[in-house]
């Protein structure tokens, strides 16, 4: 009885494995399908350079109604009448992204605006987002070394559009083999701090280190981030935000 349970375990994993390796290696919904901008859910990211609107890309994924991925080179997308570039990218264990990519689009009237036109023809407005308003990093005012013996701040003005800051830490985990030459170095998750164009930030020293280990760099992430509008009709979950950032990094020793 045992064999035949383990047999049918086996039977079971191997089916399993052969139905995800099928699924994988299927390609995206078809095109021919989608006939109309209510059967898409769009997802539509900017990175935008806080130092220059033009650098700058696009990445837009498609789903259809039953949440796969789709796209074609029979379906266009063009922002600010540029036309992004359909890819295919490999991902791990035989999987592939499906998306439409473009770099360096200059704003118009200060905002990106992106159509869809789809294998039948059929053209629609698909989000049109703010472009980031441009500010200078040397607004942000800190000590690129610091010691972790006194409390960390740093002071910021003039950064327009800036509303997050992330902070991270890298620590350095202290070992039990003192003959040991290896240092190990771990990230810490960020947190997310709500600020405005000005202002300041102040980091106690007891926050510094934990038992067992000790902070090594701190990352301070200026972002300014936005979200589009989208055409209305799109499927919910549907989404278009833009992004851009400074990051200082402060070395404590």
């Amino acid at each position: 009885m045992k064999t035949d349970s383990s047999i049918k375990i086996k039977l079971s994993m191997l089916l399993c494995s052969i139905y995800f390796l099928l699924a994988s290696c299927s390609g995206p919904a078809s095109a021919s399908t989608i006939k109309d901008i209510s059967d898409i859910k769009a997802e539509i990211e900017i990175y935008q350079s806080l130092t220059d609107e033009n650098d700058n890309s696009l990445s837009v994924v498609l789903y259809d109604k039953k949440g796969k991925e789709f796209g074609s080179d029979s379906v266009k997308i063009t922002v600010n009448g540029k036309e992004a570039e359909y890819k295919i990218t490999q991902q791990l264990y035989y999987s592939k992204n499906y998306n439409y990519h473009a770099e360096n689009i200059p704003p118009k009237n200060d905002s990106y605006d992106l159509q869809i036109q789809l294998s039948n023809g059929k053209k629609f407005s698909l989000s049109n987002i703010p472009s980031l308003k441009l500010s200078s990093s040397g607004n942000i005012i800190y000590n690129p070394q610091a010691s972790l013996n006194s409390n960390y701040s740093i002071q910021w003005s003039g950064l327009q559009d800036v509303n997050i800051l992330y902070l991270s830490k890298s620590v350095k985990i202290e070992t039990k083999d003192n003959d040991s030459n290896v240092q190990t170095f771990m990230e810490q998750p960020a947190d997310t701090i709500k600020i405005g164009p000005s202002g300041n930030y102040t980091v106690k020293k007891e926050n510094f280190s934990k038992p067992g280990e000790t902070l090594s760099i701190m990352s301070f992430e200026f972002t300014a981030e936005k979200t589009g509008s989208l055409n209305p009709h799109l499927l919910k979950g549907s989404s278009s935000k833009i992004r851009g950032s400074h990051e200082e990094r402060i070395t404590f020793k």
